[in-house]
């Protein structure tokens, strides 16, 4: 097979020729900048070009604005909270002391920083302008001459480079991507001359690619950070940046597992180790897939993808079922075994008391299936983003907006703490200080609430994709010319009723692109009250393609039956359990909503419940509940025994009602389960 010759060298020519984009085209100010990247099946509108009118992602943008973004902003002076701006000041000459808190607390400051950004960018909001400026001034003071900066190293006796465990590409990474959304939300370059000169630095360090540092860094934000600062400026070493990153992983013998390091990412065949570094790898190799076209990283990702939604996912969306242990290489395919924690675990090892998901991997999941989702345009990366927001992130912050849980665990029984470094459960933290000892979740938790319009919309030469629905409005021109704006209302995720209106469309044929999600059997779209006459299957796009009007109007109605789902058989602690669905919604059972002297333990769920649907507005800032009846043991005195006789099957009856599981944990101490036991008299 003859070979084009002249093809590596224009791709050579496309990585290091840098980037036409002018910061006015259409997208340019997005959460992730795709507007010039060629391999993209849509753009990121503007961050400014998508605001929510109200209801569910409304509702909770305007929480994290007013209350938890000011709440984090001020814990984070405390020098005893773990991730505080006052290691800055000290660096800068500002004040005196000594660094307190994490290696890796700078870039939970830069996350907050972000989250700020964004907020601003929509809300437009002086406080935070005020705030931002305060703080990226003495960030800038912080900074060392050559560009470095990392307050727990600037501020000890340790030196640069010498454990990949400080997290000093961490923290700088999570710099160079505020800066740039800093840069996009504000217009001003303070933050961004901070980034630019930290990014000279790095290049002069890992350009050459030096063998003593093979293995840096432990969490690759910085890979992230380093296409975004290529996308944002056009400078084409920080592309170089980007890309060198990923290949240095695994690239020299003694990489770790734990971080993804003991083989090159293109050729790994399975997702192990720290799932929120697994998550960030994946979302950088996505951006320099976006920029390069390389067609071994895409495969690389598309393999790691089947192997974490297949064999490794909750149902929730969250990914690090162990907290810490070994990746036994005896169920897996190669490889000795490794120590490793906050990890991956082997193939269907997926249990629920002591799953530990932390919030930032969740989060990272979402993340990365949403790139993957720009990389291909698969409804399927949208639904697993999804699954993400709705529960194992949503589930992370408190309705107050002010309380966090680090872990999201599938099931709490007996009062027991989840686990050995856990956060303090919600109920008993009344501020938002939990934990002092790792602060990385509640600040990655606002980012992605005051980010999430910038992911609700894709824009195309020819198409505008709707991927979240939720009350918004999108006003943006599109790639190819021509301005669009579209009204969207909706009660989802409560009601399957979506109803969209045309605005503003460009004089020649535009498509919408509908997502239909997996669990909506049966869907139906409409155009001015007539059937749309396309194509509506579940889990994947509906393409509506015409000529559109002012005033013309889609209605997608998505049939939200409850569902009852059984994990695959191999996953040993959920047999003959179901957990429930529906909507994107997770429901759970918390043992708030039992009869009184009924145990958590004794319910038995019936195959084919009749479950009764009704929105409660007074719950839990508004929820939807489930209720139906269940079957109940009969009453026995608990027995401390280990082993027991088999207890007569379920024969009393007892109501139950399940609610949203991003809502437990909010009313006092309690019980709770995903996952419930079907009844025995039904059991196969």
């Amino acid at each position: 097979m003859k070979t084009n010759r002249f093809v590596p060298l224009l791709s050579a020519l496309a990585l290091f020729a840098g980037r036409a984009c002018a910061d006015d085209a259409p997208g340019a100010r997005g959460v992730v900048n795709t507007s010039a990247s060629p391999h993209v099946k849509f753009q990121n509108p503007d961050l400014s070009a998508v605001r929510w009118t109200g209801g569910f992602w409304g509702d909770r943008f305007e929480m994290c604005r007013e209350v938890t973004i000011p709440a984090l902003f001020q814990v984070m002076q405390d020098p005893d909270n773990s991730a505080n701006f006052q290691n800055f000041r000290i660096a800068a000459g500002l004040a005196e002391g000594e660094f307190s808190g994490n290696h890796w607390s700078d870039g939970d400051c830069y996350k907050l920083i972000e989250a700020a950004a964004a907020a601003y960018c929509t809300a437009n909001d002086p406080e935070l302008d005020r705030m931002m400026d305060q703080w990226i001034a003495v960030i800038a003071k912080a900074q060392d001459a050559d560009g470095y900066i990392s307050t727990q190293i600037q501020l000890t006796d340790r030196e640069r480079w010498q454990d990949l465990k400080y997290h000093e590409l961490y923290n700088m990474g999570h710099l160079l991507t505020a800066a740039c959304v800093h840069h996009r939300a504000t217009g001003k370059d303070s933050f961004l001359n901070v980034a630019r000169k930290l990014a000279d630095y790095l290049c002069t360090v890992f350009l050459p690619r030096p063998v003593e540092l093979a293995h840096f860094g432990f969490n690759p934000s910085n890979i992230m950070g380093a296409a975004e600062l290529y996308r944002t400026t056009g400078d084409a070493k920080y592309l170089r940046l980007a890309k060198t990153f990923v290949d240095m992983r695994g690239s020299a013998p003694g990489g770790s597992d734990q971080n993804q390091a003991k083989v090159p990412l293109r050729q790994e065949q399975e997702a192990v180790g720290h799932a929120v570094t697994a998550a960030y790898l994946w979302c950088g190799a996505a951006d320099v897939y976006a920029e390069t076209g390389e067609q071994a990283l895409l495969d690389a990702l598309l393999r790691l993808w089947e192997d974490v939604t297949q064999r490794k996912m909750y149902v929730t969306g969250g990914t690090a079922a162990m907290h810490t242990g070994e990746a036994d290489r005896r169920l897996l395919r190669r490889w000795p075994r490794d120590s490793v924690h906050e990890a991956f675990g082997a193939p269907y090892q997926l249990p629920n008391r002591t799953a530990y998901n932390e919030t930032c991997a969740n989060i990272a999941n979402a993340m990365w299936n949403w790139r993957m989702l720009a990389l291909t345009g698969e409804a399927k990366y949208a639904e697993v983003m999804e699954r993400v927001l709705y529960n194992s992130m949503l589930s992370a912050i408190g309705t107050d907006g002010r309380d966090f849980f680090y872990t999201n665990p599938l099931r709490r029984v007996d009062g027991q703490p989840l686990l050995s470094n856990d956060s303090a459960t919600r109920w008993t933290d009344t501020t938002p200080a939990s934990p002092l000892r790792c602060f990385c979740c509640p600040p990655s938790v606002a980012r992605t609430l005051t980010e999430l319009n910038g992911w609700a919309y894709g824009l195309s030469q020819d198409a505008v994709w709707v991927h979240l629905y939720g009350s918004s409005e999108l006003d943006s021109r599109l790639p190819g010319g021509g301005e669009v704006r579209l009204v969207q209302q909706t009660r989802y995720p409560w009601d399957g009723r979506v109803t969209i209106t045309v605005e503003k469309a460009p004089e020649r044929e535009l498509a919408l692109m509908l997502r239909i999600p997996g669990w909506a059997q049966g869907a139906t779209v409409q155009v001015n009250d007539q059937a749309a006459g396309v194509e509506i299957e579940p889990l994947a796009y509906a393409e509506l393609r015409r000529h559109w009007s002012a005033g013309d109007t889609i209605q997608i109605d998505l049939p939200m039956e409850v569902l009852m789902v059984e994990a695959h058989p191999l996953v040993e602690e959920t047999r003959n359990h179901a957990a429930v669905l529906r909507g994107p919604m997770v429901y759970c059972l918390e043992s708030a909503d039992l009869p009184a002297g009924v145990r958590l333990d004794d319910v038995r769920l019936p195959r084919q419940p009749a479950w009764q649907v009704r929105h409660d507005a007074d719950l839990l800032r508004g929820v939807t509940v489930l209720q139906t009846e269940a079957r109940q043991l009969p009453p026995s005195s608990p027995s401390p025994a280990l082993y027991r006789p088999v207890p007569a099957g379920a024969t009393g009856c007892v109501s139950v009602r399940l609610i949203p599981y991003y809502a437990w944990a909010n009313r006092g101490p309690s019980e709770m389960t995903v996952w419930i036991p079907l009844s025995d008299d039904t059991a196969r």
